[in-house]
């Protein structure tokens, strides 16, 4: 498999992993159903032939979801010691079986069943204490690599995490009804859940922080209760945003819409900052409102989404903005330009001669051609123009601000200049010709690049017209 469609299958698998996850975090599906997504989903991004989720009863694991050819045995009990998933949970990390014939840790008569040769299962943990194993199969030997094991980790950890908000959720749910008599109990349950559980009055002070939002925030019970809870976990730019939120909570008479879930900008006590994803609720207490929290950290997850939006926007060989990013950044410039009237400048830069270099010298001296070619085009710009590659040997530059011929030209000018120094190494001179084009009202951005590219043609034609004299000339004079 070439690098590019490696790097593009695992942009697709890293796509499905958190769209998994965010299925996840927002189902509300029983525990049944819940976990058959999961293992749906997960034999169809590692290619396995089955994937189950067993959970712990007691001595024993207990297929609780099965799909593929494991699907037929939902329900299988299995002996928790002497087997790979024992070995899984005991230890708390991921295993790993190559192959199932020769491997003493596994069930071979189970793996007869399933027509199973390798073996890759993770650990499941509620606040650190093992409660089932994610598991799949492959009919191959050695069929899993490091990815598969990236895929299993994340979507173990995310149904773990939804699992125990899942599990708290409900026992709320079951317990609120009978708040009164069983407070107590209640707030037990809450204190031991997998998410950070945070309440607070309607002056915003805490009233109930649990375990695991000591974790996360790293301010002990103690420290939190009664104390407000903005001054402890929202950033202070946001404090007035939440002040006014809160207000609107406890002036309304009813909240029919309070139960929502939402990310949400945190800090620790450290300051670190947080992306956290919360579940809230209000109830009456005392015929006030209280409002409770259920938070996890999605920090990791915002970071995979970040950066799967920059490699979807960057080109992968230059790092610079690719056609994508580029015309996003021209239609907003645009509609700056009409609204504002701001005047801007579009130069198409062709690389001559490129196709010569790829046949010469071969297409990896070309990419390093390539890459000279975008890292010098940056040192000629100012902060805030937008370069581009657009594919091929076609790059853009965008400038706002700049409303004069002569200003684009001076641009232009110091591009050329910067493509003089050879190429280290292997000695080539880039060139490259380039059109300008100054926006004019009411065009568009596909018009505003399209007349800049002609201008580029034209500069090329150009070019070529003053080589064929030049060359002329020097013919005649030794005629």
């Amino acid at each position: 498999m070439q690098p590019d469609e490696r790097r593009l299958e695992r942009l697709d698998r890293l796509e499905r992993v958190i769209r998994t996850q965010s299925l996840l975090d927002e189902t509300d599906l029983d525990l049944g159903r819940f976990t058959q997504r999961v293992v749906d989903e997960l034999r169809e991004l590692t290619h396995a032939n089955a994937a189950v989720v067993e959970l712990v009863e007691g001595d024993e694991l207990v297929y609780h979801a099965a799909s593929g050819r494991a699907a037929a045995h939902l329900g299988l009990r299995l002996p928790r010691t002497a087997s790979l998933s024992g070995l899984c949970l005991s230890s708390g990390a991921v295993q790993s079986c190559v192959d199932a014939r020769v491997d003493p840790r596994v069930d071979p008569a189970l793996c007869r069943r399933l027509g199973a040769r390798s073996v890759l299962c993770t650990p499941l943990l509620r606040t650190g204490v093992p409660i089932g194993v994610l598991k799949v199969y492959y009919e191959q030997v050695q069929a899993f690599d490091d990815e598969d094991v990236e895929v299993l980790c994340l979507l173990a950890g995310a149904l773990a995490s939804a699992l125990g908000r899942q599990m708290a959720l409900e026992a709320r749910a079951v317990t609120e009804a009978r708040l009164r008599a069983s407070e107590e109990r209640l707030r037990t349950m809450l204190e031991f859940a997998h998410d950070a559980v945070v309440s607070v009055d309607e002056a915003g002070r805490v009233t109930q922080w649990n375990r695991a939002a000591e974790r996360l925030f790293g301010w002990a019970p103690i420290e939190a209760m009664g104390t407000p809870v903005a001054e402890l976990i929202v950033p202070p730019a946001l404090r007035a945003d939440f002040a006014r939120v809160l207000a609107s909570f406890v002036a309304a008479e009813r909240l029919e819409d309070a139960h929502q879930r939402v990310a949400v900008p945190a800090v620790d006590r450290g300051g670190r900052a947080l992306a956290v994803e919360v579940s809230l609720t209000a109830t009456r207490v005392d015929g006030r409102w209280e409002l409770t929290a259920f938070g996890h950290d999605v920090s990791e997850r915002k970071r995979l989404e970040g950066q799967l939006r920059e490699m979807a926007l960057s080109d992968g060989l230059t790092g610079l903005a690719n056609r994508r990013a580029f015309m996003e950044s021209l239609e907003k410039a645009v509609a700056r330009a009409v609204r504002l009237e701001r005047p801007m400048a579009l130069l198409f830069i062709d690389l001559d001669r490129f196709k010569a270099i790829n046949d010469d010298f071969g297409h990896h001296v070309g990419d390093l051609a390539l890459q000279a070619f975008a890292s010098r085009l940056e040192r000629c710009v100012r902060r805030g123009d937008v370069v581009a590659r657009l594919g091929g040997d076609e790059f853009t530059v965008l400038a706002e601000g700049v409303d004069a011929i002569e200003h684009a030209q001076a641009i232009e000018r110091k591009i050329h200049e910067a493509m003089r120094p050879p190429l280290e190494q292997h000695g080539l001179r880039l060139r490259a010709s380039i059109g300008i084009s100054l926006y004019r009202a009411p065009a568009d951005a596909s018009q505003f690049l399209r007349e800049a590219d002609h201008a580029m043609y034209e500069a090329k034609r150009r070019r070529a017209a003053a080589s064929d004299e030049t060359l002329a000339r020097i013919e005649a004079m030794f005629d």
